[in-house]
């Protein structure tokens, strides 16, 4: 074999088992799985880059969403970066990036901030935003809600997508060195704090601790980063309000409260109302449709009222068509109607059902 013929084979055999081209097919069809369950969601141009920290002390990035960063002809379209780094982990984890980098996508699509902190603080309108995309959050103490989980049904509703994922992840990106880094033994700095805007300002800790500044764009106050914004409180400030509203949140009138997507507090997956994933119905919803629960056990439910109100909610996919009831017992329920409607005294059949309290029919004494 000559040089060339043997270069030229050892070459075509390595690029058999890694498939740039595979890769991004796959990447492009999961987006396309997720666009034709929620096509609110804008078509999207998929990248696969780098994820290293540039600093010792930065995590790892597995992707990101950047609005209006692509030209295409006359349209603008945003840009969704899976990192290379990423791609040593598990199928359903790499999707689970791509359905976290859609919920970006649908806040920017529908004009909701869901993020603060340039992009690091996921809050509660993103939490529920990943709820009605399939998946579940926990609340990190510096990066808000952005931890998500796939829910049990949208790992089954995209089983095949994350199979044909799986055959495409062939290879992975080895991270960057950054060094040890730097550290500081004091702060002569004072505190760095930012709004929801973000903008940024920098005070001294005493001057911190006698009270927030707010900022009068957004509304909110100046936090440091280390500081949950959900849970902050002063009293000279409500926990979340905006400038000028005296009223603090109370987590009674937050439907959030009630968002416990593994059921962890409430024993059951429980969601505000309104806000239950796609493929989950009540009672009511499902007969609409004609369809009963089929014996399944309730997979979730729905609280409202301050938790006073609940309806319990099935798997669409498991339920049943509706019976349809034979002549037979139509004619014995319209028998026992009537029955109801006659009174026991003058033997008349009344336009309603007799009183329970008096046993006859109103005219009979």
């Amino acid at each position: 074999m000559s040089t060339a013929a043997h270069i030229t084979h050892v070459t075509r055999t390595c690029q058999d088992s890694v498939s740039t081209a595979a890769l991004v097919g796959a990447l492009e069809s999961a987006w396309s799985a997720i666009r034709d369950r929620h096509p609110e969601i804008p078509a999207a141009v998929l990248v696969v880059g780098s994820g290293s920290p540039t600093k010792a002390n930065q995590g790892m990035k597995w992707g990101h969403f950047a609005a209006l960063r692509w030209q295409a002809g006359d349209n603008q379209l945003p840009e969704i970066l899976i990192s290379g780094e990423g791609l040593s982990r598990e199928p359903e984890a790499v999707f689970t990036t791509l359905l976290h980098e859609a919920t970006h996508a649908l806040a920017d699509a529908r004009g909701i901030q869901d993020t603060s902190r340039q992009g690091r603080w996921h809050n509660k309108k993103f939490s529920t935003l990943a709820a009605e995309l399939g998946m579940s959050t926990t609340k990190d103490d510096k990066l808000g809600y952005s931890p998500c989980t796939l829910t049990d049904l949208t790992r089954a509703r995209y089983r095949a997508v994350i199979a044909d994922l799986g055959e495409a992840l062939r290879f992975y990106r080895h991270p960057e060195p950054t060094g040890e880094g730097k550290t500081r033994t004091n702060n002569n700095n004072g505190v760095s704090c930012e709004c929801e805007c973000p903008r940024k300002l920098r005070i001294s800790k005493a001057t911190f601790e006698e009270g927030p500044i707010v900022c009068a764009l957004c509304g909110a106050a100046f936090l440091p980063e280390d500081i949950d914004r959900d849970t902050y409180e002063h009293p000279t400030f409500g926990t979340g309000t905006a400038a000028g509203d005296g009223r603090a949140d109370d987590d009674s009138e937050d439907p959030m409260v009630f968002y416990d997507p593994t059921g962890e507090r409430y024993g059951l997956p429980t969601y505000p109302f309104k806000f239950a994933p796609d493929g989950l119905l009540t009672r009511r919803q499902l007969r609409t449709r004609n369809l009963r629960p089929g014996g399944q056990e309730p997979a979730a439910q729905i609280l409202w009222r301050r938790g006073k109100r609940v309806a319990y909610l099935y798997r669409l996919d498991l339920a049943r068509p509706k019976r349809t009831a034979t002549a037979a017992q139509r004619a014995a329920i319209d028998k026992a109607l009537t029955a109801r409607r006659t009174c026991p005294i003058c033997g008349e059949v009344k336009p309603y059902y007799i009183p329970r309290r008096t046993g006859t029919c109103l005219d009979c004494p």
